[in-house]
Parts: structure tokens; C-alpha cells; sequence
């Protein structure tokens, strides 16, 4: 039946990686680069994966040892490689230490997912809000394995709490997880065999010598309220309302922590708005006056065309960047949240604001 493509065949800067965020990393070059594997979504004729949460095991190999262990180290550390992600995501090393967990689904296999690196699972839980799990008393899990079938949604994926405690649990809806893991996995695909990366023990190793202090994670504490809140929408309208007026909190404290940096991102945008309303009145003044051109004899429709065309057409591409703006702008501030300056709007007129 051919191939089901997948990757979006981005393509990094050379000798770079570029993040999800926008953020390019520089990359070390292996002395001998590894031949890519071919990571694209097709057909599996195993069956391994055929039936949910069944797949043929055998007796794990000597050599597949130091992997078990490494898994469990990955796994009691997920929560902590979360919390100092952005020191993780600054060093294209880090991001591409490679994570020995290999998922897979009915029908296609492991194709898509194979050889996920530390980043490729950060910027997941980042981006997907069905990988990361709030129980009703608090637990907080995070999926770290896929399994299932696409076609159907039955799946049994494992998930590790703050603890390193792991277990099986489906995850709905399941359409929503795996095609955001397997895009963001091949998008590193040709950098995982071109360029050096960390162990899982090094990676730890740095962050222990670094000493990286404790730091308070409203940005993750909101999109794991936001998981909550998505799962009880069938509960009562006053547990809804509880976990909006949390979100809500750690929301304002959030970006009260971030003020200088949002009062910035608005005077940015205020200039914008400011050049951008400029210019628009110098093009409808230009409009005017080819009409007028027009009226007179002056120039023929053709003319007008092609002068008013590039007017208008800049008039809306300005239009667009200052829309673009306004709902990325705070994204780059708080990747994994979909804030806009709307939020911040609303921020700076509320009364708690005045009155801190």
C-alpha cells in the first residue's frame, strides 16, 4: 500500500538544529557520521505491534542491558529533565542524547519513532497536552511510551509519575499523541547521525555539577491544570470552576514574575502598531490619488492596476505581521503555553496587577 509520509522535511541550518521555538542550536560534528535510517511511517509486516499491548517479546539480551538501565534512569529523572529544560534545550548535545525507548502502534510499527532523543521528548510534553497527565488527587504522570491502534484508539501507553513509578494507562483521545511525537521525533532525524550527543549519565552528570537550584514551574504546574481540566469536563460545573480560578492564579503570577519582559513585548508591539497604522494612512492617501489619476485621464485601468496592487497587497502583509506578532510574541516568553498579547492585555488591566 506505500508509504504513509510523516516527516515535514524541515530543514536545520547547516551545522545547526532548530527548535520547535525557533531557537537554533549550535552542533559538534561526529568524526564519523552514522547512516540515517529511514524513520518514515509505512506498513509494518512483522504483526508485532498488530494486537494492543501484546507485542512478542523475547528474552532481553546480555548487550540490552546497559539500555534497561539507562531507561530507568531516564525514567526517574523524566520530571527533572522537564524542570531544567531550557538548560537541556540551550545545548544541541543534550537535546540529542539519545532516550532508549522505543515505541510503536498496530499496523505501522515502529516507523516514526524510532531513535527519540531527550529534547524530541521535551519538546513533546511541551507541545502536546495528551502526554501529560493530572490525576484527581494531583498525581502528576507523564507519557513516555506509545502504544496502540491509530485506526481504533484502544492503547495501553505507559506513563512515569514525579516518583519514577511507572505503569500502563490509556490515553484519549490517542489521535492526539503519537502524530505529534513521530513529527517532532523525524524532524532531528538527519541529526542524530551527523552530529555528537550526550549520554543520559553525562547529561546528569553536568546538570549535578551545575547545581541548577530549584526553581518555581508555574509554566508546567499550568499545562498540567489544563490536562485536569480537560478530563473532568464531565464533573461538576464547581470542580471546573476550582481548576479555572487556580489556572487563573498561576497564570497572573506567572506573567507578575515575567512583567519587564511583557512590558517590553508590548511597547515592541505598540511601535509596530503605531508604524504599521502610519504607513496605512500614506497608502490610502496613494489609493486616493490614483483614483483621482484615474478619473483625470491621467493613467488607464491597467496602470492603476499595477500600481494599486502592490499597495493594497502591502497593506495586508502588514496587516498579517502585526496579527503574527501579537499571538507569538509570548510564546517565545512561554513556549508551551498558547498566550497572546491578549493575555497580557488583560494582564496589566487587572486589578491585582494595580495592586502589587
Amino acid at each position: 500500500m506505500g508509504i504513509i509520509k510523516t516527516n515535514d522535511n524541515f530543514e536545520h541550518p547547516e551545522g545547526k538544529i532548530q527548535l520547535l521555538n525557533g531557537t537554533v542550536l549550535d552542533c559538534y560534528p561526529l568524526e564519523q557520521p552514522e547512516d540515517k535510517v529511514e524513520n518514515e511511517l509505512k506498513l509494518d509486516t512483522t504483526g508485532n505491534y498488530l494486537v494492543v499491548g501484546s507485542r512478542k517479546t523475547a528474552s532481553t539480551p546480555q548487550s540490552d542491558k546497559e539500555k534497561e538501565e539507562e531507561k530507568k534512569l531516564f525514567l526517574y529523572n523524566a520530571f527533572r529533565f522537564l524542570q531544567y529544560r531550557d538548560r537541556i534545550m540551550s545545548d544541541s548535545r543534550m537535546f540529542l542524547c539519545p532516550v532508549p525507548i522505543q515505541s510503536g502502534i498496530a499496523y505501522t510499527g515502529t516507523s516514526g519513532f524510532y531513535g527519540p532523543t531527550l529534547g524530541v521528548y521535551l519538546e513533546w510534553w511541551l507541545n502536546c497536552e495528551s502526554a501529560l497527565i493530572c490525576e484527581k488527587d494531583e498525581t502528576k504522570k507523564l507519557v513516555y511510551h506509545i502504544a496502540g491502534s491509530p485506526l481504533s484508539g484502544s492503547n495501553h501507553c505507559g506513563v512515569v509519575d514525579e516518583n519514577g513509578k511507572t505503569e500502563t494507562q490509556s490515553i484519549y483521545p490517542f489521535l492526539s499523541l503519537w502524530p505529534d511525537f513521530m513529527r517532532i521525533n523525524s524532524r532531528y532525524d538527519d541529526a542524530k547521525g551527523l552530529y555528537q550527543a550526550y549520554t543520559l549519565e553525562q547529561v546528569i552528570e553536568i546538570m549535578d555539577e551545575e547545581d541548577l537550584s530549584s526553581v518555581d514551574d508555574k509554566e508546567i504546574e499550568i499545562l498540567f491544570l489544563k490536562s485536569a481540566l480537560r478530563k473532568r469536563q464531565k464533573n461538576s460545573s464547581n470542580q471546573i470552576k476550582q481548576l479555572y480560578e487556580i489556572i487563573d492564579k498561576l497564570k497572573f503570577h506567572l506573567f507578575y514574575a515575567h512583567r519587564d519582559a511583557l512590558k517590553n513585548i508590548m511597547a515592541i508591539h505598540d511601535e509596530k502598531k503605531a508604524q504599521k497604522e502610519q504607513r496605512e494612512k500614506e497608502i490610502d492617501a496613494a489609493c486616493k490619488e490614483l483614483r483621482k489619476k484615474l478619473k483625470s485621464g491621467e493613467i488607464d485601468n491597467k496602470q492603476y492596476q499595477q500600481q494599486l496592487t502592490p499597495l493594497k497587497n502591502e497593506k495586508k502583509h502588514n496587516d498579517y505581521q502585526l496579527r503574527e506578532y501579537r499571538w507569538n510574541a509570548v510564546k517565545e516568553l512561554f513556549p508551551g503555553l498558547n498566550y497572546t498579547l491578549d493575555d497580557v492585555d488583560q494582564f496589566f488591566r487587572d486589578p491585582r496587577f494595580a495592586k502589587q
